[in-house]
């Protein structure tokens, strides 16, 4: 913790432009880390509390979730921008709102807990805050109106939630117009400038946004991120339907397609990620019989289980993963990784019709691939991974096969 730069605090917690790290405190003792953050303006910085106080500004402080074993607070002199009326729209997950003692993040992480029915004693064990503090932050969400609960549910731009849906890595379909043109403006502005990160969460904010001020027209987009927009008492009548749960036992195809390496979790967890990379190199060698790659799942399942307060977000896509493999079997309706068909779109004698910009980078990166075969079996994975999305372009190859046979 003492070797990290404010760069790389600013990585961790998500912290992006206007905004800066601009010191970090770490208090060993009591395990206390102490993050102050400053918003650069273009004008010089003015206190928020009253212009009359010119050589005191007030700092504004709230608890984050816990870095490693740190309690994490974070502090800020507030600008006259900090909580202005377009900031508190689409507010940054690493702030909290003017009057509370939390982050954004914690009150979505807390909240997330409470609706899969956690009480607030498992919740504070868990997380490794307060009671009290989690018992304010669910009694404050329930005083809340409907939209602004729907907007607390709604994933905050530091869930990988957001990535994924830019860079085609979950299959997200709408039929907003407005929305699929942000998404394609988006999705281009992170191409073009793929080095620069804060172009990516930047991109990512204006999205949730748009979300934000659409919701009325984003039932169906809603659905698909996870969150429920019907009322209580719909939510009660379709209760039953959510008793069918799929157990995630190491037998599951999403523990192959994670390890295998066909899945990213986009996890920021780097303890994780070094895991999962031991593991795939243990998965992936020759001579593995099922029953070794099914041990080698268990590890990776235990370890997720016992890191489970830590892993809520992999937790929740690796659910959203099962959801869509349950939902469509994509193997049935994609032909195999030996047919014909494959070589012939890399060669170009056959044209597919698509308007999926990701597809067609993907296409003319695996035509520059000498390894055939491997670029074959990429274009193959990636239909896989999003069948739903490319449903034409997958009815188009089923009438070229058609035609050839």
């Amino acid at each position: 913790m003492d070797r990290l730069n404010r760069r790389e605090i600013e990585q961790i917690l998500g912290v992006y432009a206007p905004f800066k790290v601009k010191d970090v405190l770490l208090d060993n003792e009591k395990e206390i880390l102490t993050v102050q953050i400053e918003e650069i303006t273009a004008k010089s910085r003015v206190p928020f509390r009253s212009i009359t106080k010119k050589n005191k500004v007030e700092k504004v402080s709230w608890q984050h979730t816990k870095t490693g074993r740190f309690s994490t607070i974070i502090e800020i002199e507030p600008t006259v921008n900090t909580f202005s009326k377009n900031r508190t729209l689409n507010p940054p997950a690493f702030l909290g709102a003017q009057d509370s003692h939390y982050t954004y993040q914690l009150q979505q992480t807390v909240l997330l807990a409470s609706s899969k029915k956690l009480d607030s004693e498992s919740i504070s064990t868990l997380m490794g805050i307060e009671r009290p503090l989690v018992n304010q932050i669910i009694a404050d969400s329930n005083s809340q109106q409907e939209s602004q609960q729907i907007q607390s549910l709604l994933p905050l731009e530091s869930d990988p939630i957001w990535r994924a849906i830019l860079t085609h890595e979950i299959s997200f379909k709408t039929n907003f117009s407005s929305l699929k043109f942000l998404i394609s403006r988006l999705e281009f502005a992170c191409i073009n400038k793929k080095n620069e990160p804060g172009v990516i969460q930047d991109s990512v904010a204006t999205l949730r946004q748009f979300f934000i001020k659409n919701k009325a027209h984003l039932k169906s987009e809603y659905a698909q991120i996870g969150v429920n927009m019907d009322t209580e008492p719909k939510a009660k009548a379709a209760a039953p339907q959510n008793k069918k749960r799929v157990s995630l036992t190491a037998e599951h195809p999403v523990w192959d397609s994670i390890l295998k390496g066909d899945i990213d979790l986009l996890s920021k967890s780097t303890a994780l990620n070094m895991y999962i990379m031991q593991l795939k190199s243990l998965y992936k060698k020759e001579g593995n019989s099922t029953e070794d790659k099914i041990k080698i799942a268990k590890e990776l399942l235990f370890y997720m289980k016992k890191n489970i307060a830590k892993l809520k977000p992999e937790l929740v896509s690796i659910s959203r993963i099962v959801s869509q493999m349950g939902s469509s079997n994509a193997e049935d309706s994609i032909p195999a990784e030996n047919h014909p068909i494959w070589n012939e779109l890399l060669k170009g004698r056959i044209i597919i019709d698509s308007k999926q910009m990701a597809y067609k980078l993907l296409l003319v990166k695996a035509q520059s691939n000498e390894d055939q075969q491997l670029a074959a079996q990429q274009i193959r994975q990636y239909f896989t991974r999003n069948v739903r999305m490319l449903e034409n372009e997958l009815n188009q190859i089923k009438q070229q096969i058609a035609i050839a046979s």
